[in-house]
């Protein structure tokens, strides 16, 4: 308890300053922590040698850019408004609005494309886990791919119907499984072979917790995990931003 100090003083030591939560340079803290054996961690690798590995993929998909431009009509007004003011706070809140809104547009606008690629998936053999975020997202999904007749766990359905959804993936009665991205814990797929993401987080965390639904004790085969972006879109900022959020953990946490 308190070993790096008060808040004041360890940002104003370890970060750019008092009340700044970004650390300068996270490889020396990691460091500093592990010297003095406040973390014991074990990587996933060397405690599950027998695992089969995870294979990823960043794959440019098509969207409909008049649905895109429709849903961000609203956008509009939102701009109007960040122009007129210069108060910090209240920009901050217009912006994260504008954020999640191209979040939704973009994911609903090349919906349709992605149960496109996960329909040639499953034609090819793959079992796969679709991951999405937003509820309109996920409707499309259950349109597109209703021929597969896929579970759903989006954080809508009953206990027993999450229940029912992994049963029916687990046994063979469907091939497609999807999920929301921020429900994904705590559930055993193993017999997952692909894990598709749909949608986008902006936390790496979030995304390796999905992958690791199919990439547990008990799988024997290497799980392909593919992430469909859209070029020049705000996916390519969220994919960025988690390379960077990755490289300071790592820094942090290992000792390579």
């Amino acid at each position: 308890f308190h070993f790096l100090g008060d808040w004041e003083s360890f940002s104003r030591e370890w970060c750019y300053g008092y009340g700044n939560a970004v650390v300068v340079k996270p490889d020396l803290l990691g460091a500093y922590l592990r010297r003095e054996g406040l973390m014991l961690r074990r990587l996933k690798g060397d405690v599950l040698t027998e695992l089969a590995p995870k294979r990823r993929l960043v794959q440019e998909i098509d969207w409909d850019d008049a649905l895109y431009r429709e849903l961000m009509k609203p956008v509009a007004g939102q701009l109007r408004l960040l122009r007129a003011t210069d108060d910090p706070s209240r920009r901050a809140i217009i912006e994260d609005a504008i954020c999640q809104r191209q979040r939704q547009a973009t994911g609903a606008a090349k919906a349709p494309f992605v149960a496109a690629f996960v329909k040639a998936l499953v034609e090819s053999g793959e079992k796969v886990l679709l991951m999405g975020h937003h509820h309109a997202v996920m409707d499309t999904y259950k349109q597109e791919l209703k021929h597969y007749k896929p579970g759903f766990i989006t954080g809508r359905e009953t206990i027993s119907a999450k229940a029912d959804a992994v049963e029916r993936f687990m046994s063979g009665k469907t091939d497609v499984l999807c999920i929301s991205l921020r429900a994904a814990s705590g559930l055993n797929l193993q017999r997952a072979t692909c894990v598709v993401f749909g949608e986008l987080d902006w936390s790496p965390a979030v995304h390796s917790q999905a992958e690791d639904r199919a990439h547990r004790i008990g799988q024997t085969r290497a799980v392909n995990i593919c992430k469909l972006v859209v070029r020049n879109s705000i996916e390519e900022k969220i994919i960025a931003l988690q390379e960077r959020k990755k490289a300071v953990f790592e820094a942090l946490i290992t000792d390579s």
